[in-house]
């Protein structure tokens, strides 16, 4: 009886420290995703009252004005055009260029390990200082980029404003930035993916005269096809979530250059201009994102289990 009553007392006490351990995530779950989310959809129905200081149902009102916005000003429209360029920017540039660093490093090229702390080192260092970093680099009057096109007689490939203010030149700035900055993290994943790979698929196929193109192409992308799948999901959501790093790149200039995306729109709109009015529309732009991203979110998954279905291995 007495082992009986020990053994009820340990399970009372495991039961509630698992609550308890789980009560914070849950929490964090409803307040912070499931209230916030309900919250920005019904605010998205609603408009703010002057006379008496709250938000009333407003219908259909703030999608009326959003789509008005994209025939009144061509901001918006650029912001929709950025973001599916990120889109393929990071799916079809950053992930394949990341891919071939990972496999030459994988097949154990002097000094590997050595390349693979350099490429990662962007990835943990704060967005704000690797902003800065990136800006002083092509800095018109100290950076050592446009220094080094001035020693070679191209200053005339230097924009007078800066290439963060120079329309022609801003957004590839940005693009630019992001596989800077991105592909030492995609490199240290595929790498990793790389290495579980059995040595035994690699030397039966060099006994068959397997090329190292031929590895890539037939055995490496096929057995790390989940990794390159998650990778390319995780791109896929950039489109809607992208806008610290325009806004800390260009400041003042989005606009001005074009580059505005959907997220930095909405940040815009909602937060830097300190009008409350603002906040309902910049729900409602919130809630088509999602309606436009759940769909393309799920079709990326579908193409990619598709084209790149995951092996046991």
């Amino acid at each position: 009886m007495a082992v009986k009553a020990k053994r009820s007392k340990l399970s009372v006490g495991a039961t509630v420290f698992i609550l308890v351990m789980l009560a914070v995530p849950v929490l964090h779950f409803i307040v912070f995703w499931l209230y916030v989310n309900f919250d920005t959809v019904a605010l998205s129905f609603e408009r703010y009252d002057g006379d008496t200081n709250n938000f009333v149902f407003n219908g259909f009102g703030n999608y009326v004005d959003l789509f008005r916005e994209f025939t009144k000003d061509d901001t918006l429209l650029y912001a929709v055009r950025n973001s599916f360029t990120l889109l393929l920017w990071n799916n079809f540039v950053i992930v394949p260029i990341s891919l071939v660093f990972a496999f030459v490093m994988y097949k154990k090229v002097p000094f590997s390990g050595f390349y693979k702390v350099v490429f990662f080192l962007p990835s943990i260092i704060s967005v704000s200082a690797l902003t800065l970093v990136f800006m002083y680099m092509f800095d018109a009057n100290s950076g050592f980029v446009p220094g080094i096109l001035d020693s070679l007689g191209l200053s005339d490939k230097i924009p007078f404003d800066g290439y963060f203010a120079d329309a022609k030149y801003a957004w590839w700035m940005v693009l630019f930035y992001g596989l800077w900055s991105g592909i030492g993290y995609n490199i240290v994943l595929i790498s990793g993916a790389m290495t579980r790979i059995p040595e035994e698929i690699v030397e039966a196929g060099k006994l068959d005269g397997l090329t190292p193109l031929k590895e890539l192409w037939h055995v490496t992308i096929p057995l790390i096809g989940s990794t390159l799948g998650t990778l390319m999901l995780l791109g896929t959501t950039v489109m809607f979530t992208y806008f610290l790093q325009v806004k800390l790149l260009l400041g003042g200039n989005a606009a001005t250059t074009h580059s505005y995306t959907i997220a930095l729109w909405i940040v815009d709109n909602v937060r830097e201009s300190g009008n409350i009015n603002t906040l309902p529309i910049g729900a409602a732009m919130g809630v088509v994102c999602a309606v436009i991203g759940i769909p393309v979110v799920f079709g990326t998954r579908k193409l990619i289990d598709r084209f790149l279905p995951s092996y046991e291995y």
